[in-house]
This record gives structure tokens, sequence and C-alpha cells, in this order.
């Protein structure tokens, strides 16, 4: 009976190492400004995207954009209605995917942003402070209040000097 047990529990750690391990494998972790977040390129299919996250859970149709969302996942996608090509890479509230300059992730203070990426940009406000650096192609979105405030709550990588052309159209 023990052995059984003992079978059992080594066989759900193996499938949970073998289902969970490709996202972070291929991932990387990596975020860079313009090019990619967490294993997704700027730039590729759709489809390749949900061949390292997984079925889609969410899908949201625009004018020009298809909005693909992942809720048990940091990530939120944003691919060309008629491409299907990754134009914007949102991550979440995530330590595990961090910025090659300065190693900015989920919960990193504003300060660091702006030590990174500089002082110039351009903000959107609402909910949350959004610093957004168009030519290079990253944004942050910062919190306001709470225990997030002056924290970074999403990293978002989309194409350089698109921003508005994008976000517009969701």
């Amino acid at each position: 009976m023990v052995r059984t047990v003992l079978r059992s529990v080594a066989v759900i750690v193996t499938c949970i190492a073998l289902f969970g391990l490709p996202v972070a494998a291929q991932s990387g972790g990596a975020v860079v400004a313009g090019q990619a977040a967490g294993g997704i390129r700027v730039g590729q299919g759709i489809q390749d995207a949900m061949g390292l996250l997984g079925s889609v859970v969410n899908q949201s149709e625009r004018e020009k954009y298809v909005i693909y969302d992942w809720p048990f996942k940091p990530f939120l996608v944003v691919a060309e209605k008629d491409t299907g090509k990754v134009v914007l890479v949102l991550i979440q509230l995530s330590e595990q995917y961090r910025t090659d300059k300065g190693g900015i992730t989920g919960g990193s203070d504003r300060t660091i942003v702006e030590d990174s990426y500089g002082k110039e940009f351009a903000t959107d406000e609402g909910r949350t402070l959004t610093m957004i650096y168009d030519p290079l192609g990253i944004a942050f979105d910062i919190g306001k209040n709470g225990v997030l405030s002056g924290k970074v709550m999403s990293i978002i990588v989309f194409v350089p000097g698109q921003w508005k052309a994008i976000t517009a159209s969701l």
C-alpha cells in the first residue's frame, strides 16, 4: 500500500515537472524591450505563443487585433487580426520574468525603472501609471494604491514606436 502511494506521488511530481517546465525552460524569464517577453517574441505568429503557453482561455477580437489571455499564467498577448503576428506581450505581477536592463520584475520599485530606462517617457494614467518608452518598445504599469503603490505591476513589450497605434485599437 505504501509503495503504491509513493509511486502515485512520484508520477504526480513527474507530471508536474514535465508539464510545468516547458514554459519555464523555453522562456528563460528574459524580457527584452521591443523584442521578447518570457519566450514570446514580438513579430512571431500567435500559434507559436500558444505552443509555449498552452490553450487560450480567453480570446477577444477587436477591429485590428485579437487579445489572447491566459488568466492562470501572467501573460496577455495581442496579435494582428489579419496576420496573426504578435504585436504586444504583457506580463503581470510576476517575479519570474525580468528585464535584461536592470533586472526589473513585477514588484520592482519605479525608481529602478527610471534608473534602467531613463526619465524620458510618456505616461498614461488610469488605475495605474503607465511609463511608456515607445522608441524602445517597452512600458511598465506602476501601482498607485496600497502595497503596490510605486511598484511595477506589469511589464509590456511591443513593436517599438507603435504604442499608440496598438493601444488605441484595443
